[in-house]
């Protein structure tokens, strides 16, 4: 297909006018703003300054940096409240009996109050295994000293009746926050044999 002759012409003129109109900038021309800076006079040297503290947040160790220490474990058939901690209702139990067939425990309770300097929550673990070394009883839970003036809190365990194979000599193992505390020892008495008389 081939164009017109009188568009051919009419389309190089138009670019021949509008090129000019391209390359002009109208004829006004702006001058770029000046900007200036006041004097600032003399600086002034760094001696003797030191650069700011960082800010530290409040950096309380945790539970598994902290120190843990029993104070005492005692075992009673309950405890109560008081001011000053709890009490054991009756006597302190210095053996756990077993009874029945097969052999159980008696319904006890066991506290243990731990030591803190640093007041932090844990978990707790209190096993209590026999003469074998295996788990006879097993508490878990958690230590908080929330509401608790010093730096020592309580931690109570009522353990149902459980069946045991035997008496002899427990242990009772004590774990805060993965640390092992220690085991403390507990007499497990043998059931007593019915008499013969009636």
């Amino acid at each position: 297909m081939r164009w017109p002759k009188q568009w051919t012409i009419g389309f190089a003129l138009g670019c021949l006018v509008s090129t000019p109109a391209l390359c002009r900038d109208g004829g006004t021309k702006e001058k770029a703003p000046t900007i200036s800076l006041p004097s600032f006079g003399e600086i002034p040297k760094a001696d003797g300054l030191k650069p700011p503290q960082v800010e530290r947040l409040d950096q309380r160790p945790t539970a598994s940096e902290v120190h843990f220490s029993v104070v005492k474990i005692e075992h009673a058939k309950s405890f109560r409240s008081s001011s000053s901690g709890r009490l054991p209702i009756g006597d302190r139990l210095a053996a756990i009996s077993l009874s029945g067939s097969p052999p159980a425990t008696e319904k006890f309770s066991t506290l243990v109050r731990i030591k803190s300097p640093d007041r932090i929550a844990a978990p707790i673990q209190i096993t209590i295994l026999d003469p074998r070394g295996n788990a006879a009883l097993f508490a878990n839970g958690e230590l908080s000293f929330r509401g608790v003036k010093g730096d020592e809190v309580e931690y109570l365990v009522e353990w149902d009746p459980t069946p045991c194979r035997t008496g002899g000599a427990y242990q009772v193992a004590v774990r805060v926050a993965g640390q092992e505390l220690g085991s403390w020892p507990l007499r497990v008495l043998e059931p007593k044999e019915p008499s013969a008389l009636h």
